[in-house]
Protein backbone atom coordinates (compact mmCIF):
# COMPACT_ATOMS: atom_id res chain seq x y z
CA UNK A 1 0.00 0.00 0.00
CA UNK A 2 2.57 2.06 0.88
CA UNK A 3 4.61 1.49 -2.22
CA UNK A 4 1.43 2.67 -4.75
CA UNK A 5 0.99 5.59 -2.50
CA UNK A 6 4.26 6.48 -3.19
CA UNK A 7 3.32 6.16 -7.04
CA UNK A 8 0.12 7.45 -6.84
CA UNK A 9 1.21 10.82 -5.21
CA UNK A 10 4.36 11.13 -7.65
CA UNK A 11 1.72 10.90 -10.50
CA UNK A 12 -0.10 13.93 -8.86
CA UNK A 13 2.92 15.78 -8.64
CA UNK A 14 4.10 15.36 -12.11
CA UNK A 15 0.55 16.15 -13.01
CA UNK A 16 0.40 19.24 -11.15
CA UNK A 17 3.97 20.29 -12.84
CA UNK A 18 2.72 20.00 -15.99
CA UNK A 19 -0.33 21.80 -15.17
CA UNK A 20 1.86 24.40 -14.02
CA UNK A 21 4.06 24.59 -16.87
CA UNK A 22 0.89 24.65 -18.86
CA UNK A 23 -0.53 27.46 -17.19
CA UNK A 24 2.53 29.68 -17.78
CA UNK A 25 3.07 28.56 -21.10
CA UNK A 26 -0.44 30.06 -22.00
CA UNK A 27 0.15 33.47 -19.61
CA UNK A 28 2.94 34.16 -21.31
CA UNK A 29 2.11 33.48 -25.16
CA UNK A 30 -1.37 35.67 -24.06
CA UNK A 31 1.13 38.24 -22.45
CA UNK A 32 3.19 38.07 -26.06
CA UNK A 33 0.13 38.28 -27.79
CA UNK A 34 -0.87 41.54 -25.99
CA UNK A 35 2.77 43.42 -26.81
CA UNK A 36 2.52 42.59 -30.32
CA UNK A 37 -1.24 44.12 -30.77
CA UNK A 38 0.03 47.27 -28.47
CA UNK A 39 3.16 47.88 -30.42
CA UNK A 40 1.90 47.44 -33.77
CA UNK A 41 -0.58 50.06 -33.35
CA UNK A 42 1.25 52.20 -31.10
CA UNK A 43 2.32 54.73 -34.33
CA UNK A 44 -1.23 55.22 -35.09
CA UNK A 45 -0.40 55.26 -39.69
CA UNK A 46 -4.04 55.63 -40.31
CA UNK A 47 -5.48 57.65 -37.82
CA UNK A 48 -9.26 58.70 -37.47
CA UNK A 49 -9.55 62.38 -38.28
CA UNK A 50 -12.14 63.92 -39.87
CA UNK A 51 -14.03 60.96 -40.74
CA UNK A 52 -16.64 59.16 -39.67
CA UNK A 53 -18.01 55.55 -38.77
CA UNK A 54 -21.44 53.99 -40.29
CA UNK A 55 -23.23 52.15 -37.63
CA UNK A 56 -24.67 49.22 -39.47
CA UNK A 57 -26.43 46.09 -37.68
CA UNK A 58 -23.33 44.17 -37.91
CA UNK A 59 -21.15 46.60 -36.43
CA UNK A 60 -19.45 50.08 -36.63
CA UNK A 61 -17.87 50.18 -40.15
CA UNK A 62 -15.16 53.11 -40.40
CA UNK A 63 -15.42 55.60 -43.59
CA UNK A 64 -14.40 58.31 -44.88
CA UNK A 65 -16.29 61.40 -47.71
CA UNK A 66 -14.29 63.79 -49.61
CA UNK A 67 -14.47 66.43 -52.58
CA UNK A 68 -17.21 67.27 -54.95
CA UNK A 69 -19.19 65.69 -57.70
CA UNK A 70 -20.44 62.43 -58.93
CA UNK A 71 -20.14 59.68 -55.91
CA UNK A 72 -17.35 57.54 -56.21
CA UNK A 73 -16.83 54.21 -53.62
CA UNK A 74 -13.33 52.73 -53.03
CA UNK A 75 -13.52 49.43 -51.88
CA UNK A 76 -10.24 47.96 -51.08
CA UNK A 77 -8.96 44.43 -51.19
CA UNK A 78 -10.74 41.70 -48.44
CA UNK A 79 -7.81 40.88 -46.58
CA UNK A 80 -6.53 40.90 -42.80
CA UNK A 81 -4.51 43.11 -43.25
CA UNK A 82 -6.30 46.18 -45.71
CA UNK A 83 -8.03 49.27 -45.08
CA UNK A 84 -9.02 52.25 -47.08
CA UNK A 85 -4.86 53.36 -46.95
CA UNK A 86 -4.94 51.54 -50.07
CA UNK A 87 -6.58 54.40 -51.72
CA UNK A 88 -4.39 57.18 -50.15
CA UNK A 89 -2.17 57.72 -53.45
CA UNK A 90 -5.40 58.69 -55.39
CA UNK A 91 -8.08 60.12 -53.16
CA UNK A 92 -6.95 63.70 -53.19
CA UNK A 93 -6.80 63.91 -56.81
CA UNK A 94 -10.10 62.08 -57.37
CA UNK A 95 -11.56 63.75 -55.00
CA UNK A 96 -11.13 67.41 -57.17
CA UNK A 97 -13.47 65.97 -59.77
CA UNK A 98 -15.74 63.14 -57.94
CA UNK A 99 -17.39 62.94 -53.71
CA UNK A 100 -15.23 60.05 -53.08
CA UNK A 101 -16.33 57.31 -50.25
CA UNK A 102 -13.42 54.81 -48.68
CA UNK A 103 -14.34 52.26 -46.19
CA UNK A 104 -12.43 49.95 -44.10
CA UNK A 105 -14.56 46.99 -44.75
CA UNK A 106 -16.29 45.11 -41.56
CA UNK A 107 -13.45 42.94 -40.45
CA UNK A 108 -10.59 45.49 -41.46
CA UNK A 109 -8.90 48.19 -40.38
CA UNK A 110 -10.37 50.89 -38.65
CA UNK A 111 -14.58 49.16 -38.29
CA UNK A 112 -15.39 46.73 -35.71
CA UNK A 113 -14.25 42.88 -36.06
CA UNK A 114 -16.91 41.05 -34.87
CA UNK A 115 -16.16 37.36 -33.84
CA UNK A 116 -18.47 35.92 -37.07
CA UNK A 117 -18.15 34.01 -39.97
CA UNK A 118 -17.74 36.54 -42.68
CA UNK A 119 -18.99 35.63 -46.32
CA UNK A 120 -19.72 36.90 -49.47
CA UNK A 121 -23.26 37.98 -49.05
CA UNK A 122 -22.21 39.67 -45.48
CA UNK A 123 -20.08 42.44 -47.34
CA UNK A 124 -22.44 42.25 -50.64
CA UNK A 125 -25.60 43.77 -47.61
CA UNK A 126 -22.64 45.87 -46.37
CA UNK A 127 -21.98 47.59 -50.12
CA UNK A 128 -25.62 48.44 -51.13
CA UNK A 129 -26.71 49.61 -47.23
CA UNK A 130 -23.93 51.83 -47.42
CA UNK A 131 -24.64 53.29 -50.75
CA UNK A 132 -28.33 53.64 -49.72
CA UNK A 133 -28.28 54.96 -46.44
CA UNK A 134 -24.45 56.76 -46.75
CA UNK A 135 -24.21 57.98 -50.39
CA UNK A 136 -27.68 58.06 -51.21
CA UNK A 137 -27.11 58.15 -54.97
CA UNK A 138 -26.45 55.90 -57.66
CA UNK A 139 -22.37 55.46 -57.58
CA UNK A 140 -19.30 54.62 -59.33
CA UNK A 141 -17.47 51.74 -57.61
CA UNK A 142 -13.88 50.95 -58.02
CA UNK A 143 -12.21 47.99 -56.12
CA UNK A 144 -9.20 46.23 -55.14
CA UNK A 145 -8.29 42.40 -55.87
CA UNK A 146 -10.67 39.89 -54.45
CA UNK A 147 -13.09 43.20 -53.50
CA UNK A 148 -14.46 43.08 -57.18
CA UNK A 149 -16.51 39.81 -56.47
CA UNK A 150 -18.11 41.58 -54.27
CA UNK A 151 -19.02 44.49 -56.01
CA UNK A 152 -20.22 42.39 -58.69
CA UNK A 153 -22.63 40.89 -56.46
CA UNK A 154 -23.90 43.58 -54.45
CA UNK A 155 -24.38 45.35 -57.96
CA UNK A 156 -25.85 41.81 -59.29
CA UNK A 157 -28.39 42.31 -56.26
CA UNK A 158 -29.49 45.59 -56.73
CA UNK A 159 -28.12 47.09 -60.15
CA UNK A 160 -29.69 50.53 -59.86
CA UNK A 161 -28.07 51.45 -56.98
CA UNK A 162 -24.87 51.74 -59.16
CA UNK A 163 -23.56 53.18 -62.48
CA UNK A 164 -20.17 52.07 -63.60
CA UNK A 165 -17.44 49.39 -61.77
CA UNK A 166 -13.48 49.30 -62.46
CA UNK A 167 -11.87 46.71 -60.98
CA UNK A 168 -8.60 46.35 -60.33
CA UNK A 169 -6.56 43.26 -60.33
CA UNK A 170 -9.51 40.73 -59.28
CA UNK A 171 -8.65 37.39 -59.66
CA UNK A 172 -9.56 34.65 -62.13
CA UNK A 173 -13.72 34.30 -62.26
CA UNK A 174 -12.71 30.43 -62.06
CA UNK A 175 -11.11 30.82 -59.16
CA UNK A 176 -14.55 32.21 -57.37
CA UNK A 177 -16.46 28.71 -56.94
CA UNK A 178 -13.89 27.57 -54.86
CA UNK A 179 -15.55 26.49 -51.01
CA UNK A 180 -14.68 25.20 -47.95
CA UNK A 181 -13.60 21.43 -47.38
CA UNK A 182 -13.16 19.83 -44.04
CA UNK A 183 -9.43 21.12 -43.70
CA UNK A 184 -10.67 24.40 -44.28
CA UNK A 185 -13.31 24.37 -41.73
CA UNK A 186 -10.38 22.35 -39.78
CA UNK A 187 -8.04 25.26 -40.19
CA UNK A 188 -10.90 27.95 -39.54
CA UNK A 189 -11.59 26.29 -36.33
CA UNK A 190 -7.88 26.21 -35.03
CA UNK A 191 -7.25 30.08 -35.88
CA UNK A 192 -10.33 30.85 -33.69
CA UNK A 193 -8.92 28.93 -30.49
CA UNK A 194 -7.94 31.74 -28.17
CA UNK A 195 -4.28 32.61 -27.42
CA UNK A 196 -2.40 29.73 -29.97
CA UNK A 197 -4.47 30.84 -32.68
CA UNK A 198 -3.55 34.56 -31.78
CA UNK A 199 -0.40 33.46 -31.88
CA UNK A 200 -0.30 32.30 -35.56
CA UNK A 201 -1.99 34.97 -36.34
CA UNK A 202 0.23 37.48 -34.96
CA UNK A 203 3.21 35.94 -36.69
CA UNK A 204 1.68 35.75 -39.68
CA UNK A 205 0.37 39.45 -39.62
CA UNK A 206 3.94 40.52 -37.89
CA UNK A 207 5.95 43.38 -40.29
CA UNK A 208 8.72 40.79 -41.65
CA UNK A 209 5.72 39.05 -43.24
CA UNK A 210 3.70 41.55 -44.33
CA UNK A 211 7.20 42.98 -45.77
CA UNK A 212 7.74 39.36 -47.31
CA UNK A 213 4.33 39.91 -49.04
CA UNK A 214 4.77 43.56 -49.93
CA UNK A 215 7.99 42.59 -51.91
CA UNK A 216 6.62 39.16 -53.15
CA UNK A 217 3.41 39.67 -54.15
CA UNK A 218 2.39 43.10 -53.80
CA UNK A 219 4.82 45.15 -55.78
CA UNK A 220 7.07 44.71 -58.09
CA UNK A 221 10.10 46.98 -57.01
CA UNK A 222 11.09 46.22 -54.22
CA UNK A 223 12.40 49.41 -53.42
CA UNK A 224 9.01 51.08 -53.46
CA UNK A 225 8.25 49.09 -50.18
CA UNK A 226 9.21 51.85 -47.27
CA UNK A 227 8.48 50.94 -43.85
CA UNK A 228 5.29 53.50 -43.41
CA UNK A 229 3.43 51.09 -45.87
CA UNK A 230 4.35 47.80 -44.13
CA UNK A 231 3.58 49.67 -40.79
CA UNK A 232 0.28 51.07 -41.70
CA UNK A 233 -0.44 47.41 -43.02
CA UNK A 234 0.77 45.74 -39.81
CA UNK A 235 -1.64 47.81 -37.60
CA UNK A 236 -4.03 47.91 -39.79
CA UNK A 237 -4.33 43.57 -39.34
CA UNK A 238 -4.05 44.66 -35.45
CA UNK A 239 -6.47 46.89 -34.25
CA UNK A 240 -8.99 45.38 -32.51
CA UNK A 241 -7.22 42.98 -30.75
CA UNK A 242 -7.52 39.13 -30.67
CA UNK A 243 -10.72 39.33 -32.57
CA UNK A 244 -8.99 40.32 -35.99
CA UNK A 245 -8.04 36.92 -37.00
CA UNK A 246 -11.60 36.06 -37.40
CA UNK A 247 -11.37 37.44 -40.94
CA UNK A 248 -8.45 36.07 -41.73
CA UNK A 249 -10.03 32.61 -40.85
CA UNK A 250 -12.80 33.23 -43.47
CA UNK A 251 -11.23 34.09 -46.09
CA UNK A 252 -8.24 31.56 -45.86
CA UNK A 253 -11.24 29.01 -45.65
CA UNK A 254 -12.97 30.18 -48.69
CA UNK A 255 -15.89 31.12 -46.77
CA UNK A 256 -16.06 34.50 -48.43
CA UNK A 257 -15.70 33.14 -52.07
CA UNK A 258 -18.54 32.70 -54.38
CA UNK A 259 -18.97 32.04 -58.09
CA UNK A 260 -19.46 35.63 -59.65
CA UNK A 261 -19.73 34.39 -63.07
CA UNK A 262 -23.35 34.25 -64.02
CA UNK A 263 -23.06 37.79 -62.18
CA UNK A 264 -20.44 39.30 -64.88
CA UNK A 265 -21.95 37.56 -67.42
CA UNK A 266 -25.50 39.25 -67.13
CA UNK A 267 -24.19 42.68 -66.06
CA UNK A 268 -25.10 45.43 -67.80
CA UNK A 269 -23.22 48.02 -66.52
CA UNK A 270 -19.81 49.38 -68.19
CA UNK A 271 -17.08 47.21 -66.46
CA UNK A 272 -13.78 48.39 -66.77
CA UNK A 273 -10.80 45.46 -65.28
CA UNK A 274 -7.35 46.75 -64.92
CA UNK A 275 -4.55 44.44 -64.37
CA UNK A 276 -1.06 43.76 -64.55
CA UNK A 277 1.54 42.02 -67.31
CA UNK A 278 1.70 39.44 -64.82
CA UNK A 279 0.49 35.25 -65.47
CA UNK A 280 -2.13 35.24 -63.15
CA UNK A 281 -3.54 39.16 -64.09
CA UNK A 282 -3.88 38.74 -67.84
CA UNK A 283 -5.49 35.27 -67.35
CA UNK A 284 -8.22 37.32 -65.15
CA UNK A 285 -8.65 39.61 -67.80
CA UNK A 286 -8.80 37.39 -70.26
CA UNK A 287 -11.66 35.42 -68.34
CA UNK A 288 -13.66 38.86 -67.49
CA UNK A 289 -13.45 39.43 -71.73
CA UNK A 290 -14.98 36.07 -72.02
CA UNK A 291 -17.98 35.87 -69.61
CA UNK A 292 -18.66 39.55 -70.26
CA UNK A 293 -17.44 40.80 -74.17
CA UNK A 294 -18.49 44.52 -73.17
CA UNK A 295 -15.64 44.42 -70.81
CA UNK A 296 -12.83 46.91 -71.28
CA UNK A 297 -9.52 46.11 -70.14
CA UNK A 298 -5.85 47.82 -69.73
CA UNK A 299 -2.66 46.94 -68.82
CA UNK A 300 0.10 48.65 -66.17
CA UNK A 301 3.15 47.33 -66.94
CA UNK A 302 5.95 46.65 -63.85
CA UNK A 303 3.10 46.32 -61.11
CA UNK A 304 1.70 43.31 -59.16
CA UNK A 305 -1.49 43.55 -57.12
CA UNK A 306 -1.36 46.37 -55.69
CA UNK A 307 -0.64 49.11 -58.72
CA UNK A 308 -3.08 51.70 -57.03
CA UNK A 309 -0.07 51.72 -54.26
CA UNK A 310 2.81 51.14 -56.57
CA UNK A 311 1.87 53.36 -59.62
CA UNK A 312 -0.70 55.61 -58.80
CA UNK A 313 -1.14 58.44 -61.15
CA UNK A 314 -1.33 55.41 -63.51
CA UNK A 315 -4.96 54.64 -62.11
CA UNK A 316 -5.43 58.34 -62.13
CA UNK A 317 -4.59 58.34 -65.73
CA UNK A 318 -7.26 55.52 -66.69
CA UNK A 319 -9.92 56.65 -63.79
CA UNK A 320 -9.69 59.83 -66.73
CA UNK A 321 -10.67 57.72 -69.32
CA UNK A 322 -13.59 55.45 -67.40
CA UNK A 323 -15.05 57.69 -64.81
CA UNK A 324 -15.39 61.34 -66.76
Amino acid sequence: MGMKGAISLGKKRKIISAAALTAAAVTGIHIANRLMFFYSTIKERLGCTQDSFYKWRFGNVYYSKTGEGAPLLLVHQLDYASSAYEWKGVVDTLSKTHTVYTLDLLGCGRSDKPKVTYTNYLYVQLLNDFVKEVIKAKTDVMTSGNAANLAAMACFMEPSLYNRLVFIQPGRISDTSRCPKANHKALKYFMEVPVLGTLVYNIISSKKQLRKQFTGEYFFDADNVDDELVEAFCEAAHLGGASARYLYASVRSHFTDIYVGNAVRQLDHSIYVIGSDAGESTAALEEYEEYNPAVETAVIKNTKRLPHLENPDAIIELCGIYLE
